[in-house]
């Protein structure tokens, strides 16, 4: 709890509100994201088309070190959405994750 009120700039320190924050090291995790323009504007037009409810797709990209993504393309999925989920409208497009990806024989 106490981390969070530092992060906050709220505790100084055993708990002790108004008092000055100290300065430490701080493990930087952000990320870098790259887009292309076409992929950028494949987002905006499927953002704007999916207006009043929500939209899902893929990026196609790389990754080119720990903290930087490269994404060259997007993918828009159908899907039926609500304000509550979007779910996928198309089996196939949905990942399964408990069978290894492997489709039904049923379809």
């Amino acid at each position: 709890m106490e981390r969070f009120l530092r992060l906050g700039g709220l505790g100084g320190g055993l708990g002790q509100f108004g008092a000055n924050p100290q300065d430490s090291n701080q493990v930087d995790t952000s990320e870098t994201v790259y887009i292309s323009s076409l992929a950028l504007l494949k987002m905006l037009k499927h953002g704007r088309a999916g207006v009043p409810m929500e939209v899902m797709g893929l990026m196609l990209g790389e990754f080119v070190d720990d903290y930087t993504v490269n994404v060259i393309d997007v993918f828009a999925m159908p899907q039926s959405g609500t304000g509550v989920s979007v779910e996928a409208a198309h089996h196939k497009s949905s990942v399964n994750g408990t069978e290894s990806g492997a489709t039904s024989d049923d379809e």
